[in-house]
């Protein structure tokens, strides 16, 4: 079980990185709200990033069945945004405060896992609690959350343009 917790923490200090970006640059996750008809600007935008933020550091540091459900609900969320987004031809899927990461099936596939684990983990214990049952502090613990985050930020953000620069 350590796995999907650590599998979940990834998914809350992804939705944390997330929530940090829209509060420092929320113009792209606003365009996006305005593509797609729903209420916009860097007020919104800021306000769902700190409320992303909020939630992601609360799932790390509180844990628990509650925090857990909200991420899996939030990633579910996340997953009707990016096909709404793909049908409506945005340019930014607007999750990182990036204009140049568009909204792709490798989104909704990688927030369809990351809500399924996160699901799963709220029978799980807290990240807290793991990391206190591990040698060196959880140091592994911290290390697998902080590559499986990394490499996710990058199959969200880099992924999608790949097949692009590709073409002469």
């Amino acid at each position: 079980m350590d796995v999907v917790v650590a599998l979940h923490a990834s998914a809350a200090l992804l939705v944390l990185v997330a929530g940090l970006a829209k509060v420092v640059r929320p113009d792209p996750t606003s365009d996006l709200l305005a593509t797609l008809g729903l209420p916009s600007g860097s007020a919104v935008s800021a306000t769902i990033g700190v409320g992303e933020s909020a939630l992601g550091i609360a799932a790390l540091v509180v844990g628990g069945p509650a925090t857990a459900a909200l991420v899996g609900a939030l990633y579910v969320a996340f997953v009707i945004v990016v096909v709404r987004a793909m049908r409506a031809g945005a340019s930014s899927c607007g999750c990182f405060g990036r204009v140049d990461a568009p909204p792709s099936w490798i989104h909704v596939a990688g927030n369809t896992g990351f809500a399924s684990i996160s699901f799963v983990a709220i029978v799980g214990d807290s990240p807290i609690d793991v990391m206190d049952g591990q040698r060196a502090g959880g140091a592994a613990f911290v290390a697998m959350v902080g590559v499986v985050a990394g490499l996710a930020f990058g199959a969200f953000t880099a992924r999608p343009k790949a097949p692009g620069a590709r073409r002469p």
